[in-house]
């Protein structure tokens, strides 16, 4: 099997029409990326591709068990990074946070979640029209959270206060990441539910149903940190 680019336009008369037609769609940010049409064809069909004189009729598919369309499926990619801070001191501590933590609009953060969706699919032709198949959503989160190292003499008590605090680091970004991970199923559901006439209103509806699900997901994120205090209410305070 190979791949080759697809210009976009429908196949002309002596042209074969592809097997497969795949999209592949990238959010990050607010910019929505779009990969070129990929046909997926035999290599004997994809000499076919090009202007000839006349139609060639294919050969019969030799007989055998069909393979079974994989409707979608979510696929994970998580990591985790750390930025060291050093002190004996909780004030001095929250200064290191404030100083080297991970920046989001130009506001330093205690820790950050940062995610991307990829999707991709092929079409799917039925009587009725078209659909969506083999739909694979990418769901990659990095997550940034701070490392301290206690030097000797650390008073215990802050020892304690800061395996609290990091615990309540890590409830909040749990919370972001699991709103990432409802957003990849809705986009997954959204994509599958797709339905047209023809396959280029299911791919401009493909396109559309992306950026809106993503925002809904974005907005769900921003709720979350006004609801939370950026984590405040959930202990994201490291004390004395």
């Amino acid at each position: 099997m190979r791949f080759a680019r697809a210009t976009g336009r429908p196949p002309t008369r002596d042209q074969v029409s592809p097997l497969r037609l795949s999209w592949r769609d990238r959010l990050v940010g607010d910019w929505l990326i779009r990969s070129p049409r990929a046909l997926l064809c035999a290599a004997v069909i994809l000499s076919a591709c090009g202007s000839s004189p006349k139609s060639v009729p294919l050969p019969a598919p030799a007989p055998g068990p069909a393979a079974a369309a994989t409707p979608g499926r979510v696929s994970l990619d998580s990591h985790e990074q750390y930025y060291d801070i050093d002190g004996s001191s909780a004030g001095a501590l929250r200064e290191q946070i404030r100083r080297l933590g991970p920046r989001d609009g130009g506001a330093a953060r205690d820790a950050l979640t940062v995610w991307t969706i990829d999707w991709t699919y092929a079409e799917a032709h039925s009587p009725e029209g078209c659909g969506l198949r083999d739909v694979k959503v990418t769901l990659t989160l990095n997550t940034t959270l701070p490392r301290w190292a206690p030097p000797t003499g650390t008073p215990a008590r802050l020892i304690d206060s800061w395996r609290t605090y990091l615990r309540s680091v890590k409830l909040h970004e749990a919370g972001h990441r699991t709103i990432a991970e409802q957003n990849a199923r809705d986009l997954l559901a959204a994509l599958l539910a797709l339905r047209g006439a023809t396959c280029q209103e299911v791919w401009d509806a493909a396109s559309r149903t992306g950026e809106r699900v993503v925002a809904e997901g974005r907005a769900k994120n921003r709720a979350y940190d006004v609801e939370t205090k950026h984590g405040q209410t959930q202990g994201v305070e490291l004390r004395p």
